[in-house]
């Protein structure tokens, strides 16, 4: 099938409720501009259904426009759902319902998931593609870096997520949470699967996709919150401005300042303001990529980046690296970039040239043309 001939319908489903950010309807902006630019007709899959617009390909984020892919389905056209967590994480039974249809796909954001996927859902399509950022949103600007560092996250405080679970859970499934707790503490390079098949070894441990799944988010939640408090909290001592939701003020200190929300035209001015822009890379997503290192590289910010073994394939010296394990040279490595601005900028375009080569929506879009024609 050539480009020409392919429509493709994209899911978008603008002011959802799990979308505060608006993150997923700039996604869903951004991949229906790459396939238009990658040669393929391409329409939001509502303009397809009040126009009469027959398609080839129907693609959506997580569970855009839900309620249209059995029909979708039934016309035997395929239907892709690209899932921006881990699907353990979110939508599991979704993917579930509609594993054993033969046009439907799931697009994986992270690596780690792939066994365990195939594990719990055999029948299911199924392949790793990252998301991607458009820089026709994501651009440089020539203005001024007042800011020093900036974080883009959200927060929940994760001593009352494990405070809870103790309550909640029965005495030996906590236990065993808090084994496995201090497994991906210990070893932050490792999946929630590949920790997993080291424990049920050594603990005769089997269980199902729904055992799984509690395991896997309660765990992960704790440790990506830990993970982004233990961060901002060894650079105290740093001109930090934190952006995300106000659970923050509860474990920041010393010059860290906490901003408030703030919408994606205003990242965009903010990160071309910043010298160096923080991520700490979510346990759910293991061995994939994250929006918030690409759209920094997209608007040629530096980025101070945990040393994922994912960000060090892709990106090779074109980042900055702390240890996810202690954080304890998160400090040097944010005063050594802020004093070296010469090197800082060049890593910062190497990063940029990187994202426009390979990490862009038209290049996704390509990618999955070539998958379909």
């Amino acid at each position: 099938m050539q480009e020409k001939n392919i429509t493709v319908a994209i899911h978008n489903n603008p002011d959802a409720q799990d979308d505060i950010f608006g993150v997923k309807e700039y996604f869903a902006q951004g991949l229906l501009n790459g396939f238009k630019q990658s040669g393929a007709k391409a329409f939001t899959t509502k303009q397809c259904l009040e126009e009469n617009i027959p398609f080839n390909l129907a693609i959506g984020f997580d569970t855009a426009e839900l309620d249209k892919w059995q029909k979708i389905l039934n016309c035997n056209t395929s239907n892709i759902m690209w899932s921006t967590d881990s699907i353990f994480s979110q939508n599991y039974k979704i993917a579930k319902t509609f594993a054993a249809f033969e046009r439907f796909i799931l697009f994986e954001s992270t690596q780690a998931d792939m066994q365990a996927t195939g594990t719990y859902l055999p029948t299911l399509k199924h392949g790793y593609i990252p998301v991607a950022t458009d820089t026709e949103v994501w651009k440089n600007q020539d203005c001024a870096k007042e800011n020093d560092i900036v974080f883009f996250a959200t927060v929940k405080d994760y001593n009352e997520i494990i405070e809870n679970l103790k309550k909640t859970m029965p005495e030996l499934v906590f236990n065993l949470m808090m084994e496995i707790l201090a497994l991906a503490l210990k070893n932050p390079a490792l999946g929630f699967w590949q920790i997993y098949q080291a424990i049920k070894e050594t603990c005769n441990l089997q269980i199902d996709a729904d055992q799984y799944m509690l395991l896997f988010q309660n765990i992960s939640d704790i440790v990506t919150n830990q993970h982004k408090i233990r961060l901002i909290q060894s650079l105290s001592d740093f001109d930090v401005k934190v952006y995300g939701n106000e659970e923050w003020k509860k474990h920041i200190s010393g010059k860290v300042k906490y901003m408030g929300c703030c919408n994606i035209k205003d990242t965009v001015e903010i990160l071309n303001k910043s010298k160096i822009a923080l991520h700490s890379h979510p346990f759910t997503l293991t061995s994939g990529l994250h929006e918030r290192v690409l759209n920094a590289a997209a608007v040629q910010t530096f980025c101070l980046c945990s040393d994922a073994p994912s960000f060090k394939l892709e990106f090779g010296d074109s980042l900055g690296y702390f240890s996810q394990k202690d954080f304890d040279d998160a400090p040097k490595q944010a005063q050594y970039y802020l004093n070296n601005e010469e090197e800082r900028i060049q890593k910062a375009y190497k990063a940029y040239e990187i994202v426009k080569a390979k990490h862009t929506w038209v290049k996704r879009a390509e990618s999955i043309l070539k998958i379909v024609k």
